[in-house]
C-alpha cells in the first residue's frame, strides 16, 4: 500500500539542493534575463533622456565646480554635492523618474508568471507558451502584490519607531556610539523582517504557479506554513544568493566611484550595465533556486512511502478497505 502527501506544507524529509540548480536554471534559461535587460535598458535610456535635459538646462549653473565633472564626464560624487545645496536643484529628477520605474515595476509583475513556470518545467517554453503563463497569471499575482504593501505597513511603522528611539537615544545618552549601535541593531532587525516577509511572499507565487491557484489568500497561508517548516533551509538560501549580489554590486560601485576617472564615461557605462546584469542576474538565481527548492520539496513529498502489509485475512472474510485521511 502506498501512501501519497499531496498537499503537505510541513519539514522537508531532507533539505533540497537549490543552490546550484537555481544558478543551472537561470544559465540554460538566460534568455529570460537579456530580454529584462534589454527592456530596462530602454527605460533608463528614455527616463535619462529627460533627465539630462533638465542636467543641463537647470542644475549645471548652480556650481562651476560639479558642473566641470558632470559636463566632461559623470562623477556621482558631484552630483551629490549638488543636491545638498540649499537651493537643491535636483528637487525636480525624482518625478522624472517615477514612470519609467513604475513601467518597469509593472512589466517584471507581468513576466513573474512565465518566467517561474520555465524554471519550474522541465521542457523549454516557446515564446507563445511563456507569455501565456505571464497573463494567465498576472492578476493572480497583482493581488499578491496587494497583500504585500498591507504586509509592509507593520514594518513600516517599525522602522519610523527605531527613527524616533534613535533620536531620543542621541539627545540623551553620553556615549557618542550609542546612537550608532542601535542603528544598526534596528537596520539588521528590520532587514531581516524585510526578507522574510519577501521570502513568504516569493514562496506564494510559487506555490500559486505551481497548483495553478487563483485564491491568494489561500497560498499565503500555505506560504506561511511552508516557510515556517523550512525557515533554516528557505532563508539560508535566500540570504546566500543576497549576499553575493550584494558583494557583486558592491565591487561594481566600488570601481566606479574610486578606480574610474569621471570623464571615462564608456567604461563607467560599461560597468553600470554590467553591475546591472548582476543584480537582474541574482534576483532570477533567487526566484529560480525557490521554485527549485518547492519542486525538490513536492517530489519528495509525492514519493511513494511503504506501508506496512495488510494482516493475512482468514479463509471465507472479505477484507474491509482503508480509507486514509486527507492531509492539508
Amino acid at each position: 500500500m502506498l501512501h501519497l502527501t499531496l498537499d503537505s506544507t510541513g519539514p522537508a524529509p531532507e533539505p533540497p539542493r537549490a543552490f546550484f540548480a537555481g544558478a543551472g536554471l537561470v544559465w540554460t534559461r538566460q534568455r529570460i534575463l537579456w530580454w529584462i535587460f534589454v527592456v530596462n535598458l530602454i527605460l533608463a535610456f528614455l527616463g535619462m533622456h529627460q533627465v539630462a535635459h533638465w542636467l543641463g538646462g537647470n542644475v549645471l549653473n548652480h556650481s562651476l565646480e560639479s558642473s566641470r565633472r558632470l559636463v566632461h564626464g559623470f562623477d556621482i560624487t558631484a552630483l551629490a554635492e549638488l543636491g545638498l545645496l540649499p537651493e537643491n536643484p535636483l528637487r525636480g529628477m525624482g518625478s522624472m523618474s517615477v514612470i519609467p520605474s513604475f513601467l518597469f515595476t509593472l512589466f517584471m509583475l507581468f513576466m513573474t508568471g512565465g518566467i517561474l513556470v520555465a524554471y519550474y518545467d522541465d521542457l523549454r517554453l516557446d515564446a507563445a507558451g511563456f507569455f501565456e503563463a505571464c497573463g494567465r497569471h498576472f492578476w493572480r499575482f497583482v493581488r499578491l502584490l496587494i497583500y504585500f504593501l498591507i504586509a509592509l505597513i507593520p514594518i513600516a511603522i517599525l522602522a519610523s519607531l527605531a527613527g524616533k528611539i534613535y533620536n531620543n537615544i542621541d539627545e540623551a545618552a553620553v556615549s557618542p556610539y550609542s546612537a550608532p549601535i542601535f542603528t544598526a541593531v534596528a537596520a539588521i532587525f528590520l532587514l531581516f523582517l524585510l526578507m522574510s516577509v519577501r521570502l513568504w511572499f516569493d514562496m506564494a507565487q510559487v506555490i500559486s504557479m505551481a497548483k495553478d491557484e487563483r485564491k491568494m489568500y489561500r497560498m499565503l497561508g500555505r506560504s506561511a506554513s511552508l516557510v515556517w517548516h523550512n525557515f533554516g533551509s528557505l532563508f539560508w538560501l535566500y540570504l546566500r544568493i543576497s549576499v553575493i549580489g550584494w558583494v557583486l554590486f558592491g565591487a561594481g560601485l566600488y570601481i566606479w566611484m574610486i578606480r574610474l576617472r569621471p570623464e571615462n564615461t564608456p567604461a563607467a557605462f560599461l560597468i553600470g550595465q554590467i553591475m546591472i546584469v548582476f543584480w537582474l542576474g541574482t534576483r532570477l538565481w533567487q526566484r529560480a533556486a525557490e521554485t527549485a527548492w518547492y519542486k525538490q520539496y513536492r517530489l519528495a513529498y509525492y514519493a511513494p512511502v511503504p506501508m506496512p502489509p495488510p494482516a493475512p485475512v482468514a479463509p471465507g472474510e472479505i477484507p474491509k478497505a482503508e480509507i486514509l485521511p486527507e492531509t492539508d
